[in-house]
């Protein structure tokens, strides 16, 4: 009796790990399936949802904020008022001060615009012409917007997608989908590597290119979200060199901090346009 009592403890033992493993089986087909390479576009469309829909942010018609770029090396800044229409996506902004990248050495009120098609910058009214002043004027008018939209833009035409497996960060297992971009879409084709979290479909952290100053070894930005008015919004930013793997090169952390966000504030589209150059 004690035999047989024994042998059946064991079936049952048996039979409890075989169930044990199929669900486990079960378990894991449906996490492959969930993040099959197919299901990249899937996984962006619900960080795109997560943010607030790009419909919410166009329905808001504009934007207004104050900007602060921090320099992680020499902590100097550069702090602007913002403003952006998203039909269009133009873009200007005034500098209330300027230490690193927006002529640190000259005097006076300093404005930039970009009107969908040319990008112009005056020093207390007067145009600016010098080359090299007028394509940074043309990177941050654009960069600018971009990192303040980026996520609602994810779904942007001209974007490819592919899934890159995951990886572990900090106790969470974050998804991975690298976004490349057709030729011809936005003034260069960098590359991104979007780390998407499973809990709340965020992109907390994503790989980059800056192919634009030849940059091709990527940077990593990290991102947290503040809510306004319905949309989730990357209102504090810092990004540092990196390799692929995500592993930081020991360089300093350079901040991007949005504060005073304020949407639908009734701005002329004239505003964007190059200002005449006073007598």
């Amino acid at each position: 009796m004690k035999y047989l009592a024994m042998k059946k403890t064991n079936y049952q033992l048996r039979l409890f790990l075989l169930a044990c493993v199929a669900v486990l089986h079960a378990a894991a087909s449906l996490t492959a399936h969930a993040e099959a390479p197919d299901d990249a576009r899937a996984l962006i469309e619900k960080v795109v949802i997560a943010m607030g829909t790009a419909q919410h942010l166009h329905e808001l018609k504009d934007v207004e904020y104050v900007y602060i770029y921090r320099d992680g090396e020499d902590g100097k800044m550069d702090v602007s008022v913002e403003r952006y229409m998203f039909d269009g996506e133009v873009s200007w902004g005034e500098y209330v001060l300027r230490e690193k990248h927006v002529l640190p050495e000259t005097k006076g009120r300093v404005a930039q615009g970009y009107n969908g098609s040319e990008t112009w910058m005056t020093v207390d009214g007067a145009s600016v012409t010098d080359a090299q002043g007028l394509k940074m004027a043309d990177f941050l008018r654009k960069t600018n917007y971009y990192w303040f939209a980026m996520m609602f833009k994810l779904l942007d035409p001209g974007i490819h997608y592919s899934y890159e497996g995951t990886r572990l960060v900090e106790g969470t297992q974050y998804a991975l989908v690298k976004m490349t971009f057709d030729q011809g879409v936005g003034d260069v084709s960098d590359t991104y590597l979007l780390y998407i979290n499973p809990d709340t479909y965020l992109v907390d952290r994503f790989l980059f290119t800056v192919m634009d100053f030849g940059m091709t070894d990527p940077l990593l930005m990290e991102v947290s979200y503040e809510e306004v008015d319905g949309l989730k919004l990357p209102t504090y930013r810092r990004f540092t060199p990196a390799d692929w793997q995500g592993q930081v090169k020991g360089g300093a952390w350079t901040e991007e901090i949005s504060i005073n966000v304020r949407f639908n504030n009734g701005i002329s589209r004239a505003m964007f346009d190059s200002p005449k150059e006073i007598d």
